[in-house]
C-alpha cells in the first residue's frame, strides 16, 4: 500500500478533549479527527465536506510522538456573548483555563498516511514536498500554526505475526493481546505508557462516532506488544529506518 510520511511541529499545541467545557484540556497526541483536518487543510477541502473521504474505511492514518511533551495551563480571555450582536460588539469577556502542550524544543509528531483508494494521495505528496498548502496547517487551534516537513514516500506492507514486536505508533488498545514490558527492560528501553480515549471518525452532520482507547508512549519510544490473532500491523522502510506501525 502506497503512502506518505511527514513530520508536523509547532512551538505549542492544543488538541481539545471533546468532553471538556469550561476548562479546555488537551490530548497528548492529535486524534485521528484532528489529523483528518490537517490533511484536509493541506488539500483545500472545505469544512464539513471531507469526513467520508478521509474516514478510517477510506484512508489509513497513524501517528507517533517525536519527543516528550509536557503541559502548562494559561488563562485566555474569550468573548462572552449571549446574542449574535455581541460577537461584533462584545460587552463582556470571560476567562477560560486552557491546557497547552509544550516540549524542550518544538512539539513534534510523525504522521503516516496511506490508502490504495485515496484519490488525492499524489496531490497530498506533491503539496507536502513543495510546501504548497491550500489552508495553513495548525496544531489543533489557529493560535498554533504548524510547520510540515516531508519525510518520505513509502510502501506499507501488511504484516501478520504472533510474536511481540516494537510498534512505533500509537496503538488501539482493542488490537493488543499483551504488552511485554520485560523486553523493554531487558533492552534498557524504559517504556512509559498511558491510555487515552480519543475520537476516531465523524459521521454525517459532524456527529462524532464512538471514541477509541489508545496506548501512547510518553516520549515516542516503541511499544512492545503482541497483537491479537488475525490483527495485522504494517512494515514500512524509509531512509535507513524500518518501522512496524498500526493505523489508528
Amino acid at each position: 500500500m502506497r503512502g506518505v510520511i511527514f513530520d508536523i511541529e509547532s512551538k505549542y499545541a492544543h488538541f481539545r478533549k471533546v468532553y471538556t467545557n469550561s476548562s479546555s484540556l488537551t490530548y497528548s497526541v492529535p486524534p485521528r479527527t484532528t489529523l483528518e483536518g490537517i490533511i484536509a487543510a493541506i488539500l483545500g477541502y472545505e469544512r464539513d465536506t471531507y469526513y467520508k473521504m478521509l474516514d478510517s474505511s477510506s484512508v489509513n492514518i497513524a501517528v507517533k510522538k517525536n519527543c516528550p511533551t509536557y503541559t502548562m495551563t494559561h488563562t485566555l480571555n474569550y468573548i462572552k456573548a449571549v446574542s449574535p450582536g455581541e460577537l461584533v460588539k462584545p460587552k463582556e469577556h470571560t476567562q477560560i483555563p486552557v491546557e497547552i502542550l509544550a516540549a524542550e524544543a518544538n512539539v513534534s509528531y510523525r504522521v503516516y498516511v496511506a490508502g490504495d483508494s485515496f484519490e488525492d494521495l499524489e496531490t497530498l505528496i506533491r503539496r507536502i514536498k513543495h510546501e504548497k498548502y491550500v489552508f495553513p496547517p495548525t496544531m489543533g487551534t489557529a493560535f498554533f500554526l504548524a510547520d510540515i516537513s516531508f519525510v518520505a514516500e513509502a510502501d506499507f506492507k501488511r504484516y501478520f505475526t504472533d510474536e511481540t514486536v516494537p510498534i512505533a505508533t500509537v496503538i488501539n488498545t482493542e488490537l493488543v493481546d499483551k504488552l511485554d514490558l520485560g523486553i523493554a527492560m531487558d533492552s534498557r528501553h524504559e517504556m512509559s505508557l498511558y491510555k487515552e480515549k480519543m475520537p476516531k471518525d465523524f459521521g454525517e452532520g459532524r456527529i462524532l462516532q464512538p471514541a477509541v482507547s489508545y496506548f501512547v508512549e510518553t516520549s515516542g519510544k516503541p511499544i512492545y506488544a503482541k497483537l491479537k490473532e488475525g490483527v495485522s500491523c504494517w512494515k514500512v522502510s524509509y531512509g535507513k529506518m524500518e518501522e512496524v506501525i498500526v493505523f489508528l
